[in-house]
């Protein structure tokens, strides 16, 4: 059982979102029929911004119970296979801050941000809602989120030895984020479609990341323990 309190579980409103509409497309092809449970999806837009703002008009008009992100990732990782699926728990900011005297610093280390002050924690978004990512049954791992896809080796070789980074998205601090604030249970799944930093497309796996992220999505859904 995902929830602790039986009452959680009288009338659960899951909702999965996505920066695209592809991203959906398996999970909006399922009906979970359940009197008891309410599947709602929704798009929220390619990078930071949209996401945040549409996951807070969300938020305020859905009321959910569990929100679910999907999506691709880039992988710095070689040792994640491509078109597998993981899950993130934590979450870091990786382009906010400058690059000067032959480095690069954060919003943190440039004291523009406290690093402790919530929902940060040493500068990272953390997923504490152990339950789920047990549930879900995919590796866990650091994740950067970023405005700009990686393609240098430069930032991929910051993220991966600053950070600690196995994978690269978009949107994945915006989910992070807003739930955390919020108080609102959630997890990020992630399909690993490519290398972070391969740019040739016939070496990357969407149509398998995108069928991994939608199965671990709707298993977990269907772990669900309702009456």
């Amino acid at each position: 059982m995902l929830f602790d309190r039986i009452d959680e579980l009288y009338r659960m409103n899951v909702l999965v979102i996505a920066a695209t509409e592809r991203e959906l497309t398996g999970i909006k092809e399922i009906s979970f029929a359940r009197p008891s449970l309410m599947v709602q999806t929704a798009v929220t837009g390619v990078g930071l911004l949209p996401s945040t703002y549409a996951i807070m008009q969300l938020i305020a008009m859905s009321k959910p119970d569990l929100i679910i992100q999907v999506g691709i990732a880039g992988s710095f990782n070689p040792s994640l296979v491509l078109g597998t699926a993981v899950t993130v728990r934590k979450e870091i900011l990786a382009d906010m801050g400058v690059y000067e005297n032959n480095g690069y610093h954060d919003v943190f280390e440039l004291g523009l941000a406290e690093k402790n002050m919530p929902p940060f924690e040493q500068g990272a978004i953390v997923n504490h809602h152990d339950n789920l990512m047990e549930a879900v049954s995919l590796p866990a791992v650091s994740a950067v989120s970023v405005n700009e896809i990686s393609t240098s080796t430069e930032k991929i070789n910051l993220f991966t030895e600053k950070y600690k980074a196995a994978i690269e998205s978009m949107e994945g601090a915006s989910l992070h984020y807003v739930c955390t604030m919020q108080q609102i249970p959630f997890i990020q799944i992630r399909g690993i479609s490519n290398l972070v930093g391969e740019r040739d497309k016939t070496k990357w796996k969407i149509p398998e990341a995108l069928l991994a992220a939608t199965n671990a999505c709707i298993n977990l859904i269907n772990k669900i323990q309702l009456p």
